[in-house]
């Protein structure tokens, strides 16, 4: 709940998703002012940063605002070359969070790579207010897709008659070896037909061309 706010919640969080300065003014109440000015303190953390500071805010915001300085500001110092933004008012994703929370992209890869943050367990400790926790996701799907693409096996043909210690010695260099099962007249021939990109001659990987 948001103090001094006249009703309508729900459209209010909804108003703050889509950043619609009006519509939180007029369901926000005592509150559009303090709700307005945060949502023109969303943006890269260094103008975020100095907008947050100057703004007075009831004790319960200052405190959680000054929390999210407490993470933001040495993060920023220790990796300088780091994107990062602050958005106050963000909630989607983060409706159970109860303190800083965060969300992790990678440039050019759609989709978030993981989102997380603080948060209190279902436990009754601290007077029912439940225990402190802090806790990450990872979206796998989004992960694979920032990862660079595996090179492709290296697949090498050892011709039939070969030594029985030649493939072994291979593999532990990091090669696929097919063995080849019967003599061929044309070894870089049978290479290519068993899909590899490389034949052994004299001892020594070729390209099967």
């Amino acid at each position: 709940d948001i103090p001094g706010a006249d009703g309508g919640t729900s459209a209010l969080r909804h108003a703050l998703d889509r950043k619609d300065v009006a519509t939180v003014r007029a369901n926000a109440g005592d509150a559009g002012d303090v709700l307005a000015a945060l949502m023109a303190a969303t943006g890269p953390a260094d103008t975020a940063v100095a907008a947050l500071k100057a703004l007075k805010l009831p004790k319960a915001a200052a405190e959680e605002r000054d929390r999210l300085l407490q993470v933001v500001e040495p993060v920023v110092a220790a990796l300088p070359d780091l994107t990062v933004t602050v958005d106050p008012v963000e909630h989607r994703g983060f409706e159970y969070h109860s303190g800083v929370s965060f969300t992790l992209f990678a440039r050019g890869v759609r989709g978030e790579l993981g989102r997380g943050g603080r948060y209190a367990t279902g436990g009754r400790t601290n007077g029912g207010a439940g225990a402190p926790a802090t806790g990450v996701t990872l979206f796998m799907d989004s992960v694979m897709r920032s990862l660079p693409a595996a090179d492709p096996p290296r697949r090498l043909y050892v011709p039939h008659g070969d030594g029985a210690d030649t493939p072994g010695r291979l593999r532990a260099q990091g090669w696929i070896t097919v063995a080849g099962l019967e003599p061929t007249d044309d070894p870089a021939a049978e290479a290519r037909r068993l899909g590899c990109g490389h034949v052994l001659v004299d001892g020594k990987p070729r390209p099967a061309g």
